[in-house]
């Protein structure tokens, strides 16, 4: 947090203080490759410093004079500041009972998950240990993801910021487009469609712009997994994501958004879960509960 703070006050006023503060930023995207073998505290490590030169990035983009303790408040929280209401009205606590309550119910699911992927499977002879554990691994995906962000934005709200929502019920999307660009993660997700959607399709060409948002996720996410278990799994990891990119395509060509809404459904999550090996095998193998 130290390092992200001083990063967020160098990333400002003259051009080759912008340049260190990002030179910085990346030359520590070295340090989970270096660290000692644990893949858990290797993947938090990856991933937070690799959201921090994602924000000292923006932080060096930004054409706003900012003073220095929203500079540093940009860097530590996930969200853009500049989406946030605290930055037109100050601060205002408040406690969301329904936030504390799912956050509570997604951290004890994906708890329950994890036992279940690390012991409960390997009582299982195969296949059907290797469907419990990959099962549960994809619950402990939505949930540990949902529990995840649910407590960040309970926490922020507590202390005066209002963010935007940062997970919106995937499971009721009604179309691949729809789980992605509306409602799963939307720290990442707007922060994808902000630096790599939006200034391509604003050029003219959606359908590159759609590559390069997916492209960009596919090597964060091979990033932090090389870092934990090792190039082979962050290919696999980013291969999900670069399928994103046909399946998208396939389902605008076919005109899935006219079907019947449960046909829709089906679509989305059938098409998720299909792939979904490709991103559950590498999660459990950070969390040592790789497939055998």
């Amino acid at each position: 947090m130290g390092f992200a703070s001083a990063l967020s006050l160098l990333a400002s006023g003259a051009p080759w203080r912008r340049v260190l503060a990002i030179t910085l930023a990346v030359i520590a995207l070295g340090v989970p490759l270096l660290m000692p073998q644990g893949s858990v505290l290797r993947a938090a490590a990856a991933l937070y410093l690799l959201w921090t030169c994602a924000k000292v990035v923006d932080l060096c983009r930004d054409p706003m004079p900012r003073p220095a303790h929203y500079r540093v408040l940009q860097a530590l929280v996930l969200h853009d500041l500049r989406r946030d209401g605290y930055g037109r009205g100050g601060a205002h606590p408040e406690f969301r009972l329904g936030l504390l309550a799912s956050a509570v119910a997604g951290v004890t699911l994906g708890v329950i998950c994890l036992h279940v992927a690390l012991f409960e499977a390997a009582l299982l002879p195969r296949p059907w240990g290797w469907l419990l554990r990959h099962a549960a691994g994809l619950a402990l995906a939505y949930f540990g993801v949902e529990g995840a962000l649910r407590s960040f934005e309970l926490i922020y709200r507590a202390f005066g910021l209002r963010p935007p929502a940062f997970h919106q019920h995937p499971i009721l999307s009604a179309s691949i487009a729809e789980f992605w660009g509306r409602r799963w993660n939307r720290v990442v997700g707007s922060w994808l469609f902000s630096t790599f959607y939006r200034p391509v399709a604003l050029g003219g060409s959606p359908r590159l712009a759609l590559l390069c948002a997916f492209a960009a996720s596919a090597l964060l996410h091979l990033y932090f997994t090389w870092a934990a278990v090792g190039l082979g799994w962050g290919l696999v990891m980013a291969s999900f994501f670069l399928l994103q990119v046909p399946l998208l395509l396939l389902e605008a060509s076919l005109k899935a958004p006219r079907w019947p809404r449960p046909l829709r459904r089906l679509w989305t999550l059938g098409w998720l879960t299909l792939t979904s090996p490709l991103f559950v095998a590498p999660t459990l193998a950070i969390l040592g509960a790789g497939f055998e």
